[in-house]
């Protein structure tokens, strides 16, 4: 093999090499793009169930709320009727009583 010969051996190989590198970058980058859609739904679903997970906790306590809120109506309507019962017939002391106590303990606990 002649110097000449040679030479063109090792520029056909560089060749082939840059060929090579440049179908390679050509295939990362149109599998990048092609991927590009999926992590930005990833990242869109992550920060959408952050949002869910606080919006739940903010329901949960708002339930517990309202919860709180309807027992002490139901004793509240209960110690009115107690009172309404005693009014009427002057002799539901036992009534008034149990009433009583139900609404000391339950504004005692609240």
């Amino acid at each position: 093999m002649t110097a000449e010969q040679v030479i063109k051996v090792v520029l056909w190989i560089c060749a082939a090499i840059s060929a090579v590198g440049a179908a390679v970058a050509v295939i990362v980058k149109a599998v990048t793009a092609a991927k590009a859609p999926t992590k930005q739904l990833e990242q869109r679903i992550d920060i959408l169930e952050d949002k869910m997970e606080k919006h739940e906790e903010f329901f949960g306590n708002d339930k517990k709320r309202l919860d709180g809120i309807e027992e002490g109506s139901r004793v509240t309507q209960r110690a009115i009727l107690a009172l309404l019962s005693h009014g009427i017939d002057g002799n539901d002391v036992a009534g008034l009583r149990a009433a009583k106590d139900e609404l000391q303990q339950y504004l005692i606990n609240r």
